[in-house]
């Protein structure tokens, strides 16, 4: 088992023989973000439409336009008055667009001539595609149901346009998480069996395998070369029926006043995974594919001779000295100080001053710029689902009721109930942990809705029992 860095490739990449240039483009990507926010994004309801076609290997002739639709299903029924037509006319646009000119979502099929106007969203979706869906077969709409449909509903799927077949989507970003990709392929799939409530909750269920894939991430880059054996470090969560929340909760040490700074520095460990990457990797002779993660690296390096690590010391010790005096001009190298080892080994201990260098260089510079836009991205998205400001308390992660109970249908599945604390158990599986006074307050709201079925007060005899 060996790993070299390719020197040469590093400093092509980020340009090291003009002025650095920070996260150049690679063939599989770890995330889908960019260092130009846009304040807009993302539309999570074009990020379904669009990865619901790119699962089911299907794309749009043309984009949906409400006022050709209404035309062909009028095209397709003799009126005996001329004012018919306009009144038939209103009752379909009623019954079948809202405000905004969409389709209501009212059958699975609709999810997929929803339309994805922004690249932006485009992009999210392919990513999405690329590490939850991880290359499975193509899934589609199940439409037998269809002969079933009430009149209305099957003039409006015989006007619709005939989806086309697509080619599988393209594979531009890096799986560094399946056991998150197998438990949403779990959790989608059997959502699917369910018409409507898959159509009600499908982008809940795509939103929230966003948050859960890039906090997992950004938590495990944090911990470097420490083994995790793919376990799931949970966040925080408070309830939204919560009276109290306090700084001295766990929930708030331990929720996004943690993950926010894990979540900071995530374009630095991105830039450095993109280095430590243009590299030589082989096992028993044969090369391996990247990119790779700071444990597998760690994993390759330590089982290298002492001469091969040797070797590989140098190179970053090169590597460190370009890196540093190709940035010397505004980077202030003396007030990062003492960069303390870390690790037994000490090709490890290098990389961990690396990684402690593009850190520094991105807060003390002009370049915090793009360091914090391109965070922004998916800051905003919180903003906008799980993140609430509670007084003095700042901001903290708050699941709503929907979402509360949606996330324990999910787990629950076709099951009569299931314990407390296997519930809990499966929310802490899917990346949300609950202290005690969060734990106390959802029993609470589930015995106001006639959901707990009590042996006895013990935790482990208290069931939550299935609901529609």
């Amino acid at each position: 088992m060996s790993y070299h860095l390719n020197l040469e490739e590093v400093r092509k990449q980020f340009k090291f023989d003009s002025s650095i240039k920070h996260n150049p483009k690679i063939d599989l990507e770890f995330l889908p973000y960019t260092t130009k926010f846009k304040e807009t994004q993302y539309n999570f309801r074009e990020v379904t439409g669009e990865f619901v076609r790119l699962v089911g290997q299907k794309k749009l002739p043309e984009a949906v336009d409400a006022e050709k639709l209404l035309n062909t299903a009028l095209d397709a029924i003799h009126f005996n008055q001329p004012n018919q037509r306009g009144e038939f006319r209103q009752m379909m646009k009623t019954l079948f667009l809202d405000e905004n000119e969409q389709l209501y979502l009212f059958h699975p099929q609709t999810l997929y001539y929803i339309n994805t106007v922004e690249n932006d969203n485009k992009r999210l979706a392919l990513f999405l595609y690329n590490v939850l869906w991880n290359r499975q077969e193509a899934w589609s709409v199940d439409t037998s149901d269809q002969t079933d449909a009430d009149l209305m509903s099957k003039l409006l799927f015989r006007s619709l346009p005939a989806l086309m077949d697509a080619k599988e989507g393209s594979k531009n970003y890096a799986v560094m998480l399946p056991e998150i990709s197998e438990l949403f392929i779990q959790d989608f799939r059997w959502l699917a069996t369910k018409n409507e409530l898959f159509t009600q909750q499908v982008e809940k269920v795509i939103s929230y395998y966003y948050f859960f894939y890039v906090t997992q991430f950004a938590i495990r880059n944090e911990a470097l070369f420490q083994s995790n054996e793919h376990e799931i470090l949970p966040v925080y969560f408070t309830f939204e029926e919560e009276e109290r929340l306090s700084k001295t909760r766990v929930s708030y040490e331990y929720g996004w006043r943690s993950l926010e700074k894990s979540v900071g520095r995530i374009f630095s460990h991105v830039n450095l995974l993109k280095m430590l990457n243009f590299a030589n990797v082989s096992q028993e002779g044969e090369t391996l594919q990247v990119p790779l993660s700071y444990e597998e690296i760690a994993n390759h390096i330590q089982q290298m001779s002492e001469e091969e690590q040797q070797v590989l010391e140098q190179q970053f010790d090169q590597l460190i000295e370009d890196y540093g005096q190709k940035l010397s001009g505004d980077s202030r190298w003396a007030l990062m100080g003492t960069v303390p080892d870390r690790y037994e080994l000490p090709a490890l201990n290098k990389i961990y001053h690396l990684y402690r260098m593009i850190d520094h260089q991105f807060n003390q510079t002009s370049r915090s710029k793009p360091y914090n836009e391109y965070k922004q991205w998916f800051v905003h998205f919180c903003q906008k689902t799980f993140l609430k400001s509670r007084g003095r308390s700042g901001k903290m992660l708050i699941l709503d009721t929907d979402y509360l109970l949606f996330l324990t249908k999910l787990i629950i599945k076709d099951e009569d109930k299931i314990r407390l604390k296997r519930l809990v158990d499966e929310f802490e599986i899917r990346g949300i942990k609950f202290d005690r006074d969060t734990l106390a307050a959802i029993v609470d709201y589930f015995e106001k809705l006639n959901l707990l079925e009590k042996k006895s007060d013990s935790g482990d005899a208290i069931y939550v029992k299935a609901f529609l």
